[in-house]
C-alpha cells in the first residue's frame, strides 16, 4: 500500500470546513468517508487518504448553479459543455476539486481527480482511489430509493472495482435514458474506459 501524505493544515481545513455544511450534506458526507475507508480498507488502499477526499467530495454540493458556472470560469476550467450549462449541479465536482486545491491544499493528483470526477466517472478510466470514492458517494443507504441495486454493488464493489464502476454506470445510465432524461458524456466516456481496460487484462 502507497501512503499519501496530507499535511496536518490541510486535514485540518478540510474537516473544519465539512462542519460548517448543512447539516443534511455534512452527515451525507461523513457516511460516505465511513464506506470509503472500509472499501479502501478491503483493497488495500491508504484508508485516512481517501476517506478525508471521500468527506470531501460535496464540499461544494451546496452552490447554486450560477456559482458553480461562475467558479468554473473563475478557476480556468475546461470550458462548460452545453449540457453542463443546462445541468450545472454537476459542476460541484470540478468546482469542489479546485476549490480544495486553492483554499484548503489538497492537491495531491489522485485525490483531486478522485472528488472531479465522483459524479460522472473519469473519462480516462480512472483508478482505485477514484472509483472507491465515487462508488461509496453511491453506496450511501439514503440513496437507496434510486439506485436499488445497491446490495449488489456493495458486494461487487468489495471484490472488484471497476467491474463495480461499469456495472453502476451501465444502470444507471439505463435509468436516466428510460426515464427520457441526459446523460453526461463523460460518463459514458468512462464506462467504454473501463471496459476497455477490463478487455486488454483479460477481464471481458
Amino acid at each position: 500500500m502507497t501512503t499519501i501524505d496530507i499535511p496536518g493544515r490541510v486535514h485540518d481545513r478540510i474537516q473544519r470546513r465539512m462542519k460548517r455544511l448543512p447539516t443534511a450534506l455534512c452527515e451525507h458526507c461523513q457516511r460516505v468517508e465511513q464506506i470509503a475507508r472500509a472499501l479502501a480498507d478491503r483493497h488495500g488502499e491508504d484508508a485516512d487518504a481517501i476517506g478525508l477526499t471521500a468527506l470531501a467530495h460535496d464540499a461544494t454540493r451546496h452552490f447554486s448553479g450560477v456559482e458553480n458556472l461562475l467558479r468554473m470560469e473563475e478557476y480556468d476550467l475546461p470550458p462548460v459543455t452545453d449540457f453542463e450549462r443546462r445541468h450545472p449541479a454537476i459542476l460541484h465536482g470540478p468546482v469542489g476539486a479546485e476549490l480544495l486545491k486553492r483554499e484548503d491544499g489538497l492537491n495531491h493528483p489522485q485525490l483531486y481527480n478522485a472528488i472531479y470526477w465522483h459524479t460522472t466517472g473519469n473519462p480516462a478510466g480512472g483508478d482505485a482511489i477514484g472509483h472507491i470514492v465515487f462508488l461509496a458517494d453511491k453506496l450511501d443507504p439514503i440513496k437507496r430509493s434510486r439506485y436499488p441495486w445497491q446490495p449488489e454493488l456493495q458486494e461487487l464493489a468489495e471484490d472488484d472495482l471497476p467491474a463495480a464502476m461499469v456495472m453502476f454506470l451501465t444502470r444507471n445510465v439505463t435509468r436516466m435514458l428510460e426515464k427520457g432524461a441526459s446523460v453526461h458524456p463523460a460518463a459514458i466516456e468512462s464506462r467504454n474506459a473501463l471496459l476497455l481496460e477490463m478487455a486488454s487484462a483479460g477481464a471481458v
